[in-house]
């Protein structure tokens, strides 16, 4: 009987061993940087994904606003969107009054995005680069790091540009830009409060 009852739960416990969710992490799509720009008239988000390999996986998704990149990611283009370990939101300098304060507004609300994610503007060049090279993203965050060194009122993390346009009095919140004239470098752009 001793030995039925040992052959059964044996049984049992192969098969139901393990969950049904456990693979949701071997297949999760990490997005790590998130460039925004305008191409003909349409914008584009595209999310790059953590990898190994030399040049990152990319997936640029046409779409009017943040919120509505994501929701289509997630259903369309990049099943199992993670954007817990975004690490940088870069913004084409061109689009810093009509899509920057919207999108970080609507980040500002999420529980999933990495808290300390950096958003600066860049230019053409600079979004080209950071999305060629994995490698790149730690060089652009320590000149992001060595912008706000050099000028203390510089927002780089989301939140903390979101706070500071609710408090701003029309002075305008400093954030970094990057620009590629001769090298990869952050100066400082201001962006303005805008009522919706």
């Amino acid at each position: 009987m001793k030995r039925l009852l040992s052959v059964l739960l044996l049984f049992i416990t192969v098969i139901f061993s393990g969950c049904d969710s456990s693979h949701k992490i071997e297949t999760a799509a990490i997005i790590e940087n998130v460039s925004v720009k305008r191409e003909h008239g349409q914008l584009y988000y595209t999310f790059y994904k953590l990898s190994s390999e030399e040049k990152p996986q990319k997936t640029s998704i046409p779409a009017s606003s943040f919120e509505e990149a994501c929701k289509l990611a997630g259903e369309k283009y990049i099943p199992h969107l993670s954007l817990a370990k975004l690490r940088l939101l870069l913004v084409h300098r061109d689009l810093k009054d009509s899509v920057m304060q919207r999108d970080i507004s609507y980040i500002s609300t999420q529980t999933y995005f990495s808290p300390v994610a950096y958003v600066a503007l860049c230019d053409s060049e600079a979004l080209r680069k950071t999305g060629e090279s994995p490698k790149l993203l730690s060089t652009v965050e320590e000149e992001l790091r060595l912008c706000r060194k050099n000028n203390p009122s510089v927002r780089l993390d989301y939140l903390s540009i979101f706070n500071s346009l609710q408090r701003d009095n029309g002075n305008g919140v400093e954030i970094a830009y990057l620009n590629s004239e001769n090298e990869l470098k952050a100066d400082t752009e201001k962006i303005f409060r805008k009522m919706f």
